[in-house]
């Protein structure tokens, strides 16, 4: 055999032997690399189960502190008419009390002056006419019989008209007497069921206290769970960073490519839209923050890799929906989530421009778009300091 026959076949050989090597090493990394991802979603999926959970507590709290609150207002009100029923109640007990004793003293002179009557009835009867004539024969002076008998008949007369206005003053103090005790009657039955509201409104409150106890347990519980989960997630993340920087075996950078840290600024964004929400802005779920942005889109737009570089992962995530995740060397990557299809897989290398997939709603965002993050070691970035709307992509040959 020809020796530069004999050294080209083993160069070819030892060549065959890296690529081989160096291919298993990399299917190696991916596993685990895959592995890892897919218990990070596990993860991210009980924190987002967790995260509905805490929101769903914390409104039942909040209700049952509404609550708890008008039952408060309540019982304090209930309290104070309570209050008033009860000193109504005593002073018409006191007033009662007062007008039976003014009755009690009325009859007894009303029984006097019945006394006093009947006395002078039965005198007058002792008398009669045959007594009359007999005094009227008897009596030397005419004048002083006839003074006795007017003077007896106006006695007489008084004493009926004295009578007729006890009578008439008993009346009135039985009226009333009955018209305090009808009083009397309906503020103790009002006073009765005063009591009872009072007893219910306590009982609620008893209630609602004990489960605001068990609900503050409850999320108590969860936001230890939520935070047992997030730093499983911290932990994920940091395995999936150091996976990334194995993979991230990038060649050095021909000349005509620049190195994604020199390329700060001057990025074009991955799809053309208004932004429908901004890093670091407050998201409506969860009390979280924006890692990156949100740009709003048609379906099916082309969603473009601002650097060149490998995509490290391709595939549905929980939150994300279809993601992209592309590897830039050096610590950087970039993520385009809400995908409606994935063009590209991991391992593929991709070009400035190229696209990696078309913009859909995925995972649960409501309007179509693209969601854009880069990340530097695994910490989210402002992506606003490194795009520009003003970079246009370069012609790309799909």
């Amino acid at each position: 055999m020809h020796p530069k026959t004999r050294a080209a076949k083993r160069l070819f050989i030892l060549l065959f032997v890296l690529f081989t090597t160096e291919t298993a090493v990399m299917a190696s990394q991916n596993d685990e690399f895959e592995r890892y991802q897919k218990k990070l979603d596990r993860v991210q999926q009980s924190i987002t189960k967790v995260q509905q959970h805490l929101k769903s507590s914390r409104h039942k709290r909040g209700h049952v502190v509404t609550e708890l609150k008008q039952l408060e207002s309540e019982i304090s009100k209930n309290s104070k008419q309570l209050d008033k029923t009860e000193n109504r109640t005593q002073e018409l007990k006191k007033r009662i009390a007062s007008l039976e004793g003014e009755i009690g003293q009325l009859q007894l002179e009303l029984k006097s002056q019945r006394q006093g009557l009947a006395q002078q009835i039965r005198a007058a009867y002792a008398i009669g006419d045959q007594k009359a004539i007999k005094l009227l024969l008897n009596q030397k002076d005419v004048s002083s019989l006839g003074r006795f008998l007017v003077y007896f008949d106006y006695l007489n007369r008084a004493r009926e008209d004295q009578i007729s206005s006890f009578l008439r003053s008993i009346a009135k103090h039985e009226q009333l007497d009955k018209e305090l005790n009808a009083n009397l009657s309906e503020y103790q039955q009002n006073l009765k069921k005063r009591r009872k509201q009072k007893n219910a409104l306590l009982s609620q409150r008893l209630k609602k206290n004990q489960l605001l106890a068990r609900l503050e347990q409850k999320i108590s519980n969860q936001e230890k769970n939520l935070s047992d989960l997030e730093g499983s997630r911290s932990r994920i993340e940091n395995l999936l960073k150091s996976l990334g920087e194995l993979l991230a075996d990038i060649p050095q950078n021909p000349s005509d490519l620049r190195p994604f840290k020199q390329q700060k600024g001057r990025l074009p964004w991955p799809a053309s839209g208004p932004f429908l929400a901004m890093y670091g802005e407050a998201r409506e779920q969860g009390g979280l923050k924006w890692n990156g942005v949100l740009i709003s889109t048609k379906h099916g737009t082309p969603v473009r890799a601002v650097s060149h570089g490998r995509i490290a992962f391709a595939d549905w995530l929980q939150g994300f929906g279809f993601i992209a995740i592309i590897d830039h060397g050096e610590g950087y990557m970039s993520l385009y989530g809400h995908n409606e299809t994935l063009l590209k897989q991991a391992g593929d290398w991709i070009e400035a421009g190229e696209a990696v997939a078309t913009s859909g709603d995925s995972g649960g965002q409501p309007l179509p778009g693209v969601y854009f993050e880069i990340r530097y070691r695994g910490k989210p970035i402002n992506p606003r300091h490194w795009c520009s709307r003003a970079v246009k992509f370069a012609a790309i040959v799909e």
